[in-house]
């Protein structure tokens, strides 16, 4: 999967980093992806008021998700969850191709809201997101340089 459609992401369930969900201490939670904490979650969690689509008519419900310690272990787990899970083998393997990888996200289940590939596909072709991964290609350290193996 490309660096961008990961970032996209991120993105998008974060607002641009402005509205990520606080932990239960009030700090940051570093979901940057809002995964919930299902049944077999063992670590942190932090309730929080959400939106939930059903049949196409979003409802305000309050879900549980996952807390992490650092940004490190947002991205392990994160890796962890799409390859782990069966409902998402659909989601890796495709490349550049951000519209497919957001489209396979959204078939599989990973968000209720119908407009969710289109809205990370819309994040990724953002002037702003376009100037942040230009910039981000240029450092020394060269973050984005290849596709991650999801």
């Amino acid at each position: 999967v490309a660096p961008e459609a990961i970032l996209a992401q991120a993105a998008l369930e974060t607002g641009w980093g402005k509205h990520v969900m606080p932990d239960v201490r009030g700090e940051n939670s570093f979901n940057l992806f809002g995964i919930k904490a299902g049944g077999g979650w063992q670590g942190e969690q932090v309730s929080r008021q959400t939106l939930e689509f059903e049949n196409g008519v979003p409802r305000p419900e309050t879900a549980k998700f996952r807390a992490y310690t650092n940004v490190a272990a947002t991205f392990s787990d994160y890796a962890d969850f799409l390859t782990g899970n069966p409902r998402y083998r659909d989601v890796s393997g495709h490349g550049n191709d951000t519209a497919g990888f957001a489209a396979a996200l959204q078939k599989a289940g990973y968000a209720t809201d119908p407009q969710y590939a289109d809205k990370i596909t819309r994040v990724l072709e953002s002037p702003t997101m376009q100037s942040v991964i230009r910039d981000l290609k240029k450092t020394a350290a060269r973050p984005i340089t290849a596709q991650l193996s999801l």
